[in-house]
């Protein structure tokens, strides 16, 4: 068993300028957009000249001792670091301080358990991306925890500073927790306890690569706790660093398939100088390859997610976005996008590359992994343009109209008091969510694909002829064969059926397009024996009415036909009677 693997990562070169929406920028406007970015001239930061002598500040992170992924040189340093190997020291138990068993796992399919294999986690994944929006398996971890031991404060994603953190790319959590009181220190300890037993087993199911907590940190790399020195000595909160499988839920306590060092997502290639990475749109199993490329510095102000500028406003004239003059998040999405079509990193920043191409350069041959590899196709899913779309009541659009079909309410793209509702309904009957929540975030989105779509995660496993597993089983089930979990000659033959039907190259291989070729095989099955049985039903009690109604018509008829003859059964009064 393989994993379908990410896209490759795509070759430098030079990529031409498409004809699109965004895509052609009159003269004018970039002499207009030249002029005001001149008079919004700044230093660049710090970090983005190479010099990290300016990079101080309260960050919350461990620095990396091992092999850290990502590439490039130099750039932002962490506010903390681990040193030597230091024990976690742990309150002992107190019956008056009764602390839960730990969470078990809720979440698999049902029958569906944890593999003995476990998720590899060799390096840390260092920040390298500007992207502060929470990712899925970061909130989901946050309310497992949360709401198990009942302490559901934590923070999630920062905005971006002159300093690495995962809170920047949306991957780290903290969880607040006092440890100078006697419950709430027991409930940590406890908590990173069972994080990091056994070698980290549950901590790297999860996806977590580093936990800081009362002066300790740990990585699951090693499995070592260490001293932690830092300006935060983390005593108020428990400090959680995921990787971007884990940010995302592709690890083994959300799918039941442990990752295998190969099959790791590598993360975004940082290696372009100066610059942050491009986010994330697919995962990508290629390590980065090293490199030195140093854009031409425009001297123009690098702007960040949530900045501001003269520059700022004019760019949103050509994306087409309301004109704030912030960086807000309908403008970085419309910018990705816009980078994107224009061939350069798709980082959601204004940095020195998009500067450039905006004042119409030519984009010039680009290191690989510069770009953020494609989704492929077979992840593709109606959900995927909303996947980081905030929309709460009163707000309008595709977004609202996607997330009510998805829960099963009337369409019309108005975020309404019923679509609300629904919203709360779904919350409450999922375990991941809060109860009380009012508007979309990524694990909400998450969900309602993954309930959409319950195979999704699996279109990255390859699956071949004596392959055994969960996986098996589950593709067993979707070809109707008996699911006894290994690909023999009998489940071969039905994958090479599927791929014939689905006109695709018959290998008997199941890759990511086989996976969806037979999960929409499944789908349109079900849905053509769920309409069937619909108009059975139907026709049913159409059927069973019109009997009804016959009945009721002939009872109603006998019933006069009884009457009148009983009128003709009456004797006819005597003269007599009637003379008296």
């Amino acid at each position: 068993m393989a994993r379908a693997g990410g896209p490759d990562r795509r070759p430098g070169g030079r990529h031409p300028v498409h004809r699109g929406r965004h895509r052609e920028i009159k003269r004018s406007g970039v002499a207009v957009l030249g002029l005001a970015l001149a008079v919004s001239l700044t230093q660049l930061p710090v970090w983005a000249t190479g010099d990290d002598a300016g990079a101080t500040g309260d960050g919350t992170e461990v620095e990396a001792p091992a092999p850290a992924s990502g590439g490039g040189k130099g750039g932002p340093s962490y506010g903390g670091r681990s040193t030597g190997p230091a024990p976690l020291e742990t309150l002992p138990d107190d019956p008056n301080y009764p602390v839960p068993e730990p969470p078990t796992n809720e979440v698999l399919p049902e029958g569906m358990e944890l593999p003995e294999a476990v998720d590899e986690a060799d390096v840390f994944q260092r920040n390298v991306v500007c992207d502060p929006v929470a990712k899925p398996g970061v909130i989901a971890v946050a309310n497992l925890l949360g709401q198990h031991y009942d302490r559901p404060g934590y923070t999630l994603s920062r905005s971006c500073i002159d300093l690495r953190s995962e809170h920047y790319d949306g991957r780290a959590v903290d969880w607040q927790l006092n440890a100078y009181d006697p419950m709430d220190r027991r409930i940590g300890d406890a908590a990173v306890t069972w994080l990091t037993d056994n070698d980290g087993e549950v901590a790297r199911r999860l996806g977590i690569q580093s936990i800081i907590w009362n002066h300790r940190a740990w990585h699951a790399y090693d499995g070592t706790w260490r001293s932690y020195v830092g300006q935060s000595p983390h005593t108020d909160h428990v400090h959680l660093s995921f990787t971007w499988d884990g940010a995302y839920m592709r690890t083994s306590w959300w799918t039941g398939v442990a990752l295998t060092a190969d099959e790791i997502d590598q993360g975004p290639c940082a290696v372009i100088g100066g610059a942050y990475a491009a986010v994330p749109q697919a995962r990508s199993t290629q390590e980065c390859v090293p490199a030195e490329f140093w854009p031409n510095v425009t001297g123009y102000n690098t702007v960040r997610p949530g900045g501001q500028g003269a520059g700022v406003e004019l760019l949103q004239s050509i994306l087409e976005v309301e004109p704030t003059g912030v960086l807000d998040p309908a403008t970085r999405e419309a910018l990705i996008a816009w980078q994107d079509e224009q061939g350069v990193p798709q980082t959601g920043v204004l940095d020195q590359l998009t500067y450039a191409v905006a004042l119409g350069g030519e984009v010039p041959e680009l290191p690989e992994g510069a770009r953020a590899p494609e989704i492929p196709d077979y992840r593709v899913t109606e959900f995927t343009p909303h996947l980081r779309a905030v929309v709460t009541e009163g707000d309008r659009g595709e977004s609202v109209k996607v997330l009510q079909e998805a829960l099963g309410v009337d369409g019309d793209g108005v975020f309404g008091p019923i679509t609300a509702a629904a919203l709360t309904e779904f919350a409450e009957a999922q375990p991941l969510l809060k109860d009380d929540l009012t508007a979309t975030d990524t694990l909400v989105w998450h969900l309602l694909e993954q309930q959409a779509h319950p195979l999704l995660a699996y279109r990255d496993v390859e699956l071949a002829i004596e392959d055994r597993g969960t996986p098996v089983v589950l593709l067993q089930r979707l070809l109707e064969l008996e699911d006894d979990g290994i690909f023999g000659p009998i489940t071969q033959q039905a994958v090479l059926d599927a791929q014939a039907a689905a006109e695709l190259e018959p290998t008997g291989i199941v890759d990511g397009a086989t996976w969806k070729a037979i999960d929409d095989a499944a789908v349109a099955r079900a849905e053509a024996e769920a309409k069937a049985k619909a108009e059975e039903e139907e026709r049913q009690k159409a059927e069973a009415e019109a009997n009804a109604k016959a009945e009721a018509e002939a009872k109603e008829k006998a019933e006069a036909e009884a009457e009148r003859i009983a009128g003709l059964e009456q004797p006819e009064p005597s003269r007599a009677a009637i003379g008296r």
